[in-house]
């Protein structure tokens, strides 16, 4: 099935691209290395960006581009044959064949994973991902207004991740054995970053990734990550519940968020900014990251919650 499905994929986005119904952004990326907390980011500057339409634009269209998805932009009706989801291409990728896992029943984006959402997920991932050409994959989650979705039914997001790259979350992860935080084992968390963020390592051998296992993890990071929504309600309460979930074969990440863009920067972020891969639309926001590339880890701050490393889950009600 891998084989057949990066064929297709492959086949059907080169022609959205050849006849324009993929509109594939040229962009410059670079890597750069915040010098207070030692982690890198990738950079990308897509100035073209700006013409996609936003948020505010989509919702005033009224038209849901998933409930009938243009034939060019549909690499599966019916993945798996599960009578569940479509795989379409991204119609404004910023990488080439940047997929779209959606539900084939209307479902609101702020609703959590269900356990087929994650396995059906980790399933592309074992498909799509090869150690052997190092092609490597991360499937990310927008839920909610304030974690930069820009779209209000359900789907998944899928891109390929940059060669040599290696996020906060592989060097976490690195040597760790899969378990499922409770009151005595809480997920991981870098102290050295500023914001609230939630990492597992998944098992190793594809065959111990169960449906339970998988359903198990999310749920114990999501009751971390829905708890700062409970206590911040008095300080801020307008605040809407958003997050971010990312996932790789090799982890499982779960990040709050309070707002989708920054005050400081004329800058957005959904899951992909939290993995260090950091998309920007102005060049004075691009040339900043540049010169002060420790900003992000402020940015992140602004449109997330405090970091709560070393913090136990009884101090936290959960």
């Amino acid at each position: 099935m891998g084989i057949e499905l990066k064929a297709k994929i492959a086949s059907k986005y080169a022609k959205g691209v050849e006849s324009g119904d993929v509109h594939f952004t040229q962009s410059d990326s670079k890597k750069v290395k915040d010098s207070e907390s030692g982690f890198q980011y990738v950079v990308t500057h897509a100035p073209s960006l700006l013409k996609k339409p936003e948020r505010a634009d989509a919702e005033a269209s009224k038209r849901n581009p998933f409930a009938e998805p243009e034939p060019e932009l549909t690499v599966c009706e019916d993945l798996y044959d599960l009578g569940q989801y479509k795989l379409l291409l991204n119609k404004f990728p910023v990488v080439p064949e940047h997929l779209l896992l959606v539900t084939r029943e209307v479902k609101p984006q702020t609703a959590p994973l269900e356990p087929q959402d994650l396995l059906t997920s980790y399933r592309l991932l074992q498909d799509l991902d090869d150690e052997d050409e190092q092609v490597r994959n991360l499937i990310f989650y927008n839920c909610g207004k304030t974690s930069g979705s820009s779209q209000d039914h359900k789907h998944l997001q899928m891109l390929r991740w940059p060669k040599n790259f290696v996020a906060f979350q592989d060097r976490l992860c690195s040597g760790k054995e899969h378990f499922i935080p409770d009151m005595r084992s809480e997920p991981l968390q870098d102290k050295k970053l500023s914001f609230a963020h939630f990492v597992v390592p998944l098992p190793e051998d594809p065959e111990a990734v169960t449906e339970d296992l998988l359903a198990m993890t999310f749920v114990s990071l999501l009751q971390r990550t829905l708890t700062f929504f409970q206590d911040w309600t008095n300080e801020r309460p307008n605040l809407e519940t958003g997050y971010n979930v990312l996932m790789t074969r090799q982890w499982l990440c779960l990040v709050p968020r309070s707002q989708s863009k920054s005050n400081e920067l004329d800058i957005g972020f959904n899951a992909t900014g939290y993995a260090g891969l950091v998309l920007v639309k102005h060049e004075e926001v691009w040339n900043k990251i540049l010169e002060e590339p420790q900003v992000v880890n402020r940015l992140m701050l602004e449109c997330g919650f405090p970091n709560t490393a070393g913090v136990s889950a009884t101090e936290y009600h959960y």
